[in-house]
């Protein structure tokens, strides 16, 4: 007899979840209508924002804008291109006016013999005195 007790409270509350339970399940399923009513005048709102910035983004000011930026970027790197090759020049002249140097004071010790010519004299000329 207990048993049939037991069974009969375990079944009624079987059934008592089963209400709650799907008693749930339909209220989680339905939005309410102030939480609908919210979330359309969000996006609503985001929508009239949308709206305005892409107005804002394409207007004439912006664009004229964006054209200047374009111009101006192009003419930074024509100027950068311009930097690097006169750098490079640059580099160049440095790298000839080296050899150049070592190319004197290899003459000009090689002439310090006693026949030091004209040339020699106004090249190491200044070099030579003590």
């Amino acid at each position: 007899m207990l048993n049939k007790g037991n069974d009969m409270s375990e079944s009624v509350m079987a059934t008592d979840k089963e209400k709650d339970a799907s008693e749930s399940a339909r209220c989680g399923r339905k939005l309410p209508l102030w939480l609908g009513l919210l979330l359309l005048l969000v996006a609503a709102g985001l929508l009239a924002a949308l709206i305005y910035f892409a107005v804002r983004a394409n207007s004439e000011a912006c664009l004229d804008g964006l054209r200047v930026q374009t111009e101006c970027q192009g003419l930074n790197q024509h100027l950068q291109r311009q930097l690097n090759q006169t750098q490079e020049v640059l580099h160049q002249k440095e790298a000839e006016a080296a050899t150049c140097e070592q190319t004197v004071v290899r003459h000009c010790t090689s002439s310090r013999g006693p026949e030091r010519g004209g040339l020699s004299q106004g090249l190491c000329g200044d070099r030579d005195r003590p």
